[in-house]
């Protein structure tokens, strides 16, 4: 993120966003309110039956509501517009702003919370083109999932009925092969629309490999990602799961963020278990425990922080400047991968504590 400008007296900071982490920033920090101003284009009638045309202008928008587009990357802004060229456009309808890395805005709030200030100076170091496919696989079904450093979607879930091992072996062979074809199609779509970074093959006994030699063989898919093969329980999205936690993936976490929110999240069911004394969960014990600078690592789901009210705002801003004061770490976990669904079923805000209090 790069600013710009930043008006004091004004509330207000121009910027121009770089890359797909700022986009997810700003996401969490434009709130329905705020004035939004930026370069767009708009379609304007000029004679009446005419379609239009597309004119490029300056608008200022208030906003009503944000949407975070990761595979167009794109930020869409929606607003009612509060200043514009008169003979364009009519104050108070509706634009959206399609917000791109590498384009400038300017942001005015009522007032600018220091951490928001600070998330925005952050300059993440997170791989911003990480984008997983998933294969859970086992005898007869498949589930395929693509996982990145913002969302978990689950693509497709295959099932296809293998004849047993008292049925002749050429019967079971083409049974294989018309389950691993199924699969392979969807591979190779997604490969085609979204550039992959790594392919894991997860599951039970040997189909995992088979599938792979199956790949390898009959797929032509040009610039084929690495692949990796990784022992799950099952072909259900609870391997795919189960397969994020892997030690074989450790080697790629220095950079990626879901694999490096996945083990912190396993650290913390661990210590519930074993430790739970080292745990805080929800404002009262966090408040308790940041006061006496207890916290070692804080997290909060980003729906806690997108679109709280002012009061709220200020209290966790609160919370997180005396975190990482006193030392501590904040991390703040998209509700769109499990991880952070994790975090929002035990309150939105976990804490792991230096010491017991």
């Amino acid at each position: 993120m790069k600013i710009l400008e930043r008006d004091i007296k004004n509330e207000s900071v121009s910027l121009r966003s770089e890359d797909l982490n700022d986009l997810w920033t700003l996401y969490n920090i434009i709130d329905k309110g705020d004035i939004v101003s930026a370069r767009t284009h708009r379609r304007v009638v000029l004679k009446e039956g005419s379609k239009g045309e597309r004119k490029p202008m300056n608008l200022k928008l208030s906003v009503e509501s944000v949407s975070f587009h990761e595979f167009s990357n794109r930020l869409r802004i929606k607003g009612t517009i509060v200043e514009g060229p008169e003979d364009y456009v009519s104050y108070g309808t509706y634009h959206t702003f399609n917000i791109e890395p590498g384009q400038k805005l300017t942001i005015k709030k009522e007032k600018w919370l220091k951490s928001e200030l600070k998330h925005l100076k952050k300059s993440s170091s997170f791989k911003v083109d990480f984008n997983m496919l998933m294969v859970a696989i086992e005898t007869g079904l498949a589930t395929i999932a693509l996982i990145t450093n913002f969302s978990h979607n689950r693509i497709a879930t295959i099932k296809k009925n293998i004849p047993g091992k008292r049925y002749e072996q050429s019967f079971r062979n083409k049974a294989y092969e018309e389950f691993f074809s199924e699969v392979s199609k969807v591979l190779k779509e997604k490969i085609k629309s979204i550039k992959i970074s790594i392919i894991v093959i997860c599951g039970p006994g040997s189909a995992k490999e088979r599938f792979v030699e199956y790949i390898k063989k009959n797929v032509p898919i040009q610039n084929l990602p690495k692949i990796y093969t990784i022992q799950a329980s099952s072909g259900t999205e609870s391997a795919i799961l189960e397969t994020l936690k892997s030690k074989k993936l450790r080697d790629l976490k220095e950079n990626v963020k879901i694999l490096l929110e996945t083990e912190k999240i396993e650290e913390i069911m661990q210590l519930f278990a074993t430790n739970s004394d080292l745990i805080a969960i929800g404002f009262d014990e966090i408040s308790n425990a940041t006061d006496r600078g207890a916290i070692k690592e804080l997290f909060c789901a980003d729906i806690l922080i997108r679109g709280a009210s002012k009061e709220k705002k200020i209290q966790i801003e609160s919370i997180l400047n005396k975190v990482e004061n006193t030392g501590g770490t904040v991390h703040i976990l998209s509700s769109e991968h499990p991880t952070g669904q994790q975090i929002i079923d035990l309150g939105s805000l976990v804490a792991t504590l230096r010491y017991k209090i």
